[in-house]
């Protein structure tokens, strides 16, 4: 699997583009549509569906797009529904955006769980950030979204943010596997190994 990261958009959102041969993954497309599609074009690769870590407007802007040019589906946590369909709720009013919400989605519940687990995606919940934000796996990679960055990990003080969801979650970070890449929503990339040893939001003097 070939993962192509592409930082979009004015909060250079990551990307993600999950080379599987002959078919990709997108995951959390946020911004400038047609750089995720002249990158598709040149793989000439064909798009299964659409994956979000949560629902904040800097991740989803490009889904409409998407989701009309290759006639997929986004996949997204119950407890997004109420942000993507929101423009208050995902922040795209505060950007001048009153009216973006996305209409057109398919939750991840014991129904299409199974499609994902048979592409080797494992979801893992992971609020704090917001109410339904995601982990997804993929063999030894791990997309975190905006829970955790390189030295950092995500707000809580936006709306459906909560700081007691989200050191549950960075506590199930630091129990995986030490060796897995993490893919984070913002910024580059890093390990479990790496966070363990230098990111205070993983210290005990954090998480108690």
């Amino acid at each position: 699997m070939e993962i192509k990261r592409l930082p979009l958009g004015f909060f250079s959102v990551n990307c993600y583009i999950l080379n599987l041969g002959s078919d990709c993954i997108i995951i959390d497309p946020g911004a400038d549509a047609e750089e995720i599609k002249n990158y598709i074009s040149q793989k000439a690769l064909n798009p299964l569906l659409v994956l979000n870590t949560h629902g904040h407007y800097d991740h989803i802007g490009a889904v409409p797009e998407m989701l009309r040019t290759y006639n997929i589906s986004l996949y997204i946590h119950p407890l997004e529904e109420e942000i993507i369909t929101d423009p208050g709720r995902n922040m795209s009013q505060a950007f001048g955006d009153n009216s973006f919400s996305i209409s057109k989605y398919t939750l991840i519940d014991d129904r299409t769980r199974p499609f994902l687990e048979g592409l080797g995606l494992q979801i893992i919940h992971t609020p704090g950030h917001t109410p339904g934000s995601i982990c997804i796996r993929k063999d030894g990679n791990l997309f975190c979204g905006d829970l955790l960055f390189a030295q950092a990990a995500g707000r809580t003080d936006l709306p459906g943010g909560k700081v007691a969801q989200i050191k549950d979650s960075l506590n199930k970070i630091r129990k995986m596997d030490k060796n897995l890449i993490l893919y984070p929503g913002h910024g580059p990339e890093t390990t479990i190994e790496a966070e363990l040893a230098a990111n205070y939001y993983l210290s005990d003097d954090f998480l108690g």
